[in-house]
């Protein structure tokens, strides 16, 4: 990602899992961005360390904030959409498959759709002259399915 500066990696001071039942709560934060100290530090849910998948996807979500920071307000749609253009920037900088799969396997769509999310992971594939098999086996057959439809709309 081109990240030439340190940046702190700590854990949130969570409840273990088995202690954070809540019927209530709709989603969890499984990582998050701050350098409001000036410091870059991410911090990241304990939880995810049980998933690699979705921990790399995490990690590589929040880092995306770090290369992202100084440009905020420079994306389109300005701070509103950074959530999503931060996705993206996870897709455009490799990481299309861990975005992909990750929120498969969580059953959440995070900040893009499933659809949207293989649509550019398509675009990434097709600009570097790869073709599906180079992602294949690393999806499920839904996103595979997912990939192979867009990949025709291209």
């Amino acid at each position: 990602m081109k990240i030439d500066q340190r940046i702190e990696i700590v854990p949130l001071d969570v409840l273990p899992g088995e202690y954070r039942l809540d019927y209530n709560a709709l989603s969890s934060v499984a990582g998050a961005y701050d350098n409001s100290a000036g410091i870059p530090v991410i911090h990241y849910d304990p939880e995810q360390m049980k998933y690699p998948l979705q921990f790399v996807n995490t990690l590589a979500h929040e880092l995306m904030h770090a290369r992202l920071d100084n440009w905020v307000d420079d994306v389109p749609g300005g701070a509103g959409a950074h959530e999503l253009a931060t996705d993206l920037g996870c897709i455009i900088a490799g990481f299309g498959v861990f975005q992909l799969q990750a929120a498969d396997e969580a059953g959440w769509s995070g900040y893009m759709t499933q659809p949207t999310r293989a649509f550019a992971l398509a675009v990434f594939l097709s600009r570097r002259d790869l073709g599906i098999d180079a992602v294949a086996p690393y999806l499920s057959s839904r996103c595979l399915r997912l990939v192979k439809q867009a990949v025709k709309q291209l």
